[in-house]
């Protein structure tokens, strides 16, 4: 194994100490040095390896914790238009309901290619009329917090 040299200063008896155990277990004094700071660090790196970890779950948490709530709120948003727009439209008579189901079907595909092209271009009603939702946001103690779905921002527009 390949080694690289450092050099550090210690106290005289950290040395006469170093110098003792070195004797006694029969190995260089490096090697003792060696032993002690990979001792050392190796609990460190595993405890701050895991704090990152847990800190990169915590927050993929939050981030899930907006996407649930955002899409409960676009189910219960596009639940009830719908339900508005039922109880609004006229009956249909019986005789024109296989023209109105055939044009209703080709605008609901027209409707689908048009989501389909415009997301696919990475192009976003979403994304163009409103600012990207913090998953955190600072609460006034200092802490940390996720942001609640009532908090949505919205971007101001200039309408000409």
């Amino acid at each position: 194994m390949v080694r690289q040299k450092i050099t550090t200063y210690v106290p005289p008896e950290l040395a006469d100490a170093l110098k003792r155990v070195a004797a006694v277990k029969d190995r260089s004094v490096s090697d003792v040095v060696e032993d002690a700071v990979t001792k050392a660090l190796t609990g460190v790196s595993r405890d701050a390896e895991h704090a990152a970890l847990m800190a990169k779950l915590d927050a993929m948490a939050r981030r899930l914790g907006v996407i649930e709530r955002a899409q409960e709120t676009l189910f219960e948003f596009t639940a009830h238009a719908t339900r508005f727009s039922m109880s609004v439209a006229p009956d249909i008579a019986e005789a024109d309901r296989a023209n109105v189901n055939a044009r209703g079907a080709e605008r609901f595909r027209g409707l689908l290619n048009a989501i389909v092209s415009r997301l696919g271009a990475g192009k976003s009603v979403l994304r163009e009329n409103f600012p990207p939702v913090r998953d955190a946001v600072r609460e006034p103690n200092g802490a940390h917090g996720a942001r609640r779905h009532d908090e949505f921002e919205i971007a101001e527009t200039a309408h000409d």
